[in-house]
């Protein structure tokens, strides 16, 4: 009685246990999956950021080719005060799915279990740490740059605007310009390691829920 008691138990708690393995592989994938569709999302907030950047000039031609008194300028009906909302939006956007993946990061690192690839795991969390301190820089300059863009715009709608407030608001702009281009390359490589970690990362997870099945 006692041996079939124990050979029961035994087994309870081995069926126990797999279930456990099983939960933390379709936990992890479920993370891994929320992580492709973060990188997507950035991908895109990104590209959007710099395709409305890339509109910014034409747009501030216009203006000031069709509003000599730059009126629209001093009253912020100009376009290109549209064109700097329309880039804070798409940065509140990827500021928040930047936040979300530090959440899945976190949830990663809590899965410690032996059943796991934990080197593949090791490996995807570091790749989104650096991401995400990569992402919180950009989003601080890119702030900063907005900011400056908005009242640069204003300033030269001002009667006392002078061929100074031009020259040296371009100054600033374009120094601005360069340190984002360096944090976009960087953010382009960063990526592809976030991509490519959570690739080999899902593919090991898939294989194990499969052999559990």
């Amino acid at each position: 009685m006692k041996k079939r008691y124990l050979a029961t138990n035994l087994f309870a708690v081995s069926l126990f246990l797999t279930a456990c393995g099983n939960d933390d592989v379709a936990e992890a994938l479920e993370s891994t999956t929320s992580v492709k569709t973060q990188e997507e999302q950035i991908v895109s907030d990104l590209n959007a950021i710099t395709e409305q950047e890339k509109n910014l000039q034409g747009t501030f031609e216009t203006t000031l080719s069709e509003d000599e008194s730059l009126s629209t300028l001093a009253d912020g009906t100009s376009a290109v005060f549209e064109n700097v909302d329309a880039r804070s939006t798409s940065l509140s956007e990827l500021k928040e799915t930047t936040t979300a993946m530090k959440e899945e990061q976190t949830l990663l690192d809590e899965k410690t279990s032996d059943e796991l690839p934990q080197d593949e795991l090791d490996q995807l969390t570091t790749s989104i740490e650096t991401l995400t301190a990569s992402l919180d820089e950009y989003v601080t300059h890119y702030e900063t740059v907005l900011e400056e863009q908005k009242n640069y715009f204003t300033e030269l709608g001002k009667e006392e605007a002078t061929y100074d407030t031009l020259t040296e608001g371009m100054e600033t702009i374009n120094e601005h310009d360069t340190k984002t281009k360096e944090l976009l390359l960087q953010l382009d490589k960063e990526l592809v390691e976030v991509q490519n970690s959570q690739t080999a990362t899902t593919e090991s997870l898939n294989k194990l829920n499969d052999s559990s099945k």
